[in-house]
């Protein structure tokens, strides 16, 4: 049985409480140095899933939609997360992304986008109203940085490639709509944060032909969940929660005879140690006695995403990784394999 367990935010967590995970240690010693990308695990959760990892991955948000409720079919999408934007005197920064509308508000704003972009061939989706998602009538030519990615002024971040200019006028015109809609008044004599600006990234579309794994997928409900389940879906499954513990979800797997796919809620500080007690220390254990043929762990946090793929140790393995622990480590941010987003290096 092959395990792939994604634990958003886990890198997100105090530095030193992952060195001292037990389990984290042992993994990391069986594993190696991780493979490591910009953005969100989810690039790495559609590549783990293939058969051949060296197949490539689908762009994320189609899958996303998939998962949300919205099936893309062949068309090319991408996320048009709400956001909030600060302008500054000589930049405008990135405050956060808006994941409390409501369902009226999405979708009179949903409205407001397609009724002015639609001439332009763009339509949009919220399938949730934390989940926006832009389809266009072309494929456009050009790069996106993740969300995640994203941090402090937005310039070096935003579209880069033959259709960028487009794309930018078309974000610019966005701020200008929302700015002046009904609903962000009405949040704001709420105390709420107005949303402001949309992100445009992670275009793709659901690739035929990728032959996946078939695996018994876990998901939470929301975004978190929304790739893993949209990857089930584009399979003809269904993706169930997740299971309270390691021991639960080998139970159910082995039933179905299935490899097993799990996302986990996002990892926070007072989850750290009941993480290691029900998912870590006995998925590395299985994977020691054999019992797992190979663990792939994927885990994000500060606009960084890690992976890491371990096979059953030897035993002289197991005896080092016993006495000469080795802590969960990443390349510095900024080095190699990981660098800046594609867009920021393309507009130096």
């Amino acid at each position: 049985m092959r395990l792939i367990l994604a634990i958003p935010d886990l890198l997100a967590q105090d530095p030193a409480t992952l060195a001292a995970a037990p389990a984290l240690a042992r993994l990391a010693h069986y594993a190696g140095t991780p493979s490591t990308r910009s953005g969100p695990l989810d690039g790495w959760l559609v590549n783990a899933s293939l058969d051949n990892d060296a197949a490539g991955d689908d762009g994320t948000a189609p899958l996303a939609a998939l998962g949300a409720g919205f099936d893309p079919g062949a068309s090319w999408v991408m996320r048009a997360d709400p956001v909030s934007l600060v302008a500054g005197r000589a930049d405008v920064s990135l405050a956060a992304r808006i994941d409390d509308l409501d369902a009226g508000d999405a979708n009179a704003m949903i409205a407001m986008l397609n009724e002015h972009f639609g001439r332009d061939g763009l339509a949009f989706h919220a399938p949730r109203p934390d989940a926006w998602f832009v389809t266009p009538d072309a494929t456009p030519d050009m790069a996106t940085t993740p969300l995640s990615a994203v941090h402090g002024a937005i310039y070096p971040f935003l579209p880069s490639g033959n259709d960028a200019g487009k794309w930018r006028r078309w974000m610019s015109e966005m701020q200008m709509l929302l700015h002046e809609h009904p609903a962000n008044a009405a949040r704001e004599a709420q105390g709420r944060v107005r949303a402001t600006g949309i992100w445009i990234a992670d275009g793709g579309r659901i690739a035929q032909g990728h032959a996946r794994q078939t695996m018994a997928t876990f998901a939470p409900r929301g975004s978190t969940g929304d790739v893993a389940r949209g990857l089930a879906r584009s399979q003809g499954q269904a993706a169930g929660e997740p299971p309270a513990d390691f021991a639960a979800m080998k139970s159910a797997s082995d039933e179905s005879g299935s490899n097993a796919l799990v996302v986990l809620d996002r990892a926070n500080a007072g989850a750290m140690a009941r993480l290691e007690t029900t998912w870590l220390r006995p998925a590395v254990a299985a994977l020691e006695r054999g019992t797992l043929t190979a663990f792939c762990l994927l885990a994000d946090g500060d606009g960084l995403a890690a992976r890491w793929n371990a096979t059953p140790p030897k035993w002289l393995e197991r005896v080092r990784a016993k006495f000469a622990p080795r802590p969960l480590g990443l390349p510095p941010f900024g080095s190699p394999p990981f660098g800046l987003p594609t867009s920021a290096r393309d507009d130096d």
